[in-house]
């Protein structure tokens, strides 16, 4: 195999010279570094990029870790990562962790031995705690509120985007509420702050058999749906923890004839339009493009992002701005 001092033997040029071309850094005469990739080409040279980042410091790799890669809140969340790399000329590596916490440690590990110049948590398990361990080995920013802990952070405030949609269903006089959240409250800190919001609006805890954990799939969403009618035959709001869901039980409505039955999901996904449900739209792609902007900055900086209720179906108000959706169909 090639190696530099190879190319610089057979291009007639300095070693220092041929690294220039190679790693683009400095001036070199277009003649030359033409004679210098002539010679490339000739011997079939490739830059070792292990090496190449082992002498810089850099990887221009970042780990993003996510609890499920086939999930349309996660996906929407890091496309949004991908581009910002992209166009800072970095790479992002997918790791899954199904929430498991020694996986998760074991991706801070790998921070530790360099294997990536930052990680970026879409969502965790482990505690604010042992993140901080870590920051010392490289920049780590999160996709939710860090709270007092010196981890930078791009987030909407989940709690008072849920107080505000459950506000305008109460004051348009709905009580009769079924909500789904994707884990239990004692692991998820988003289904905690969604019950919390509940009992905010209402002045009560909700009951126990209107509320379905371990939301995922649009299937969960149908299984939510029935089990909420059954539990309550006045139901009339389905409060969802993502569009796919709310799309599942819109579905089982339909089966059932209740399409007298509110729905609302989140994320504000394409099926949210064409099913024309209400959705609470957290900005992940601004809150992705920030997290990555944030693993480089020299401070500890909280970005919030507001979030926006938008309302479709029964819920629809004239006076709403548009979303994004219906500007590109305008």
């Amino acid at each position: 195999m090639a190696n530099i001092r190879d190319v610089a033997k057979l291009s007639g040029h300095s070693i220092s010279t041929v690294s220039r071309v190679i790693n683009d850094q400095g001036y070199v005469s277009d003649k030359t570094k033409q004679e210098i990739e002539a010679a490339m080409k000739q011997l079939n040279y490739h830059r070792n990029d292990l090496a190449r980042a082992l002498s810089l410091g850099k990887t221009y790799r970042v780990g993003v870790v996510l609890p499920y890669i086939n999930h349309p809140y996660f996906q929407k969340l890091a496309d949004a990562i991908i581009n910002a790399a992209f166009s800072h000329d970095y790479q992002a590596t997918f790791l899954q962790s199904n929430y498991n916490q020694d996986q998760e440690i074991y991706f801070l590990d790998m921070l530790k031995h360099h294997a990536f110049d930052g990680l970026i948590f879409t969502s965790r398990s482990i505690s604010f705690e042992k993140i901080v361990e870590y920051q010392k080995y490289g920049p780590i920013t999160c996709c939710e509120d860090t709270f007092d802990y010196p981890i930078s952070s791009a987030f909407t405030d989940r709690k008072a985007s849920f107080v505000d949609a459950l506000q305008i269903l109460k004051n348009e006089g709905y009580r009769h509420i079924g909500m789904t959240v994707s884990r239990s409250e004692n692991t998820s800190q988003s289904a905690l702050l969604t019950t919390r919001a509940y009992k905010e609006v209402f002045g009560e805890e909700i009951n126990d058999k209107l509320l379905y954990r371990e939301s995922r799939t649009m299937f969960d969403g149908i299984t939510a749906a029935a089990q909420f009618l059954n539990c309550d035959k006045k139901l009339q709001v389905i409060f969802s923890n993502g569009d796919e869901i709310a799309a599942g039980a819109k579905r089982q409505l339909q089966e059932m004839h209740r399409q007298d039955v509110v729905v609302i999901g989140q994320e504000n996904l394409p099926i949210s339009f064409l099913m024309d449900f209400s959705t609470i739209d957290h900005r992940l792609t601004d809150i992705g493009e920030e997290a990555f902007k944030l693993l480089f900055q020299d401070e500890i900086i909280k970005k919030p992002i507001p979030a926006k209720f938008i309302r479709r179906g029964k819920l629809e108000d004239p006076r709403d701005y548009e979303d994004e959706i219906d500007k590109v169909l305008d």
